[in-house]
């Protein structure tokens, strides 16, 4: 009967160690997608307040009305300068910058001339690699792929920022939220780029198709 009994007791303690197993293996599994989920967040939190002190940084060196952003470091990094530039992963961001008026001397400020998306008016581009550490969004794509997290900003964005007292606007409203504020027409204009003449208080919107600047205000 002892022996009988110890054997029940193995059996036993053999099961429950299995069903232990079994739970702590489920909980470490959901332990994992729960941080992977709060990193995506803080990645997206991140890159958030990167896009602002990009923005906040954000100038005109080359005198055309075209505020630009910082460009990239080596390896299509953030700048140093703006004092962030990595996901809640640790890892590096991936960052693009265009320059839609001429071309500068100004080695701090964006001179790229290549397309970096093809959604319009797009200044700026922020990508986070995701969990998997690799970038899978490339300049061809409207979304981010894969796993990546992405943020675009916008031509609107740069002019409101500066010309509005810092008052912010989504990347979504892009080049159409606000007014280049200048004496001469603005170089290199993109289809819906407002400009306010300064010479005679008057708002006009370029137009692509004839290549002309229509006046919008009496």
């Amino acid at each position: 009967m002892k022996k009988g009994f110890m054997l029940v007791e193995v059996m036993v303690a053999i099961i429950m160690a299995g069903i232990l197993a079994a739970v702590l293996a489920t909980m470490g599994y959901y332990t994992l997608i729960q941080g992977n989920t709060l990193k995506q967040q803080n990645s997206k939190t991140m890159l958030e307040v990167i896009r602002s002190r990009l923005l906040e940084l954000a100038a005109d060196p080359d005198s055309d009305s075209y505020f630009e952003l910082l460009k990239e470091d080596t390896n299509s990094t953030v700048p140093v300068v703006v004092g962030l530039g990595k996901d809640a992963w640790g890892r590096n961001l991936f960052y693009a910058t265009y320059d839609f008026g001429d071309a500068n001397g100004n080695a701090t400020y964006a001179q790229n001339t290549t397309s970096i998306s093809p959604n319009n008016n797009i200044l700026g581009r922020l990508v986070s690699l995701g969990e998997d550490g690799v970038l899978q969004t490339d300049a061809t794509h409207t979304i981010a792929q894969g796993d990546d997290i992405m943020l675009e900003i916008g031509v609107g964005e740069t002019n409101h920022l500066k010309l509005y007292n810092g008052s912010e606007v989504t990347t979504q409203t892009r080049g159409y939220n606000s007014a280049i504020v200048s004496a001469t027409e603005p170089a290199s204009p993109i289809h819906g780029t407002l400009w306010y003449s300064e010479s005679n208080s008057t708002l006009y919107m370029y137009n692509t198709t004839d290549g002309n600047w229509t006046q919008i205000t009496p």
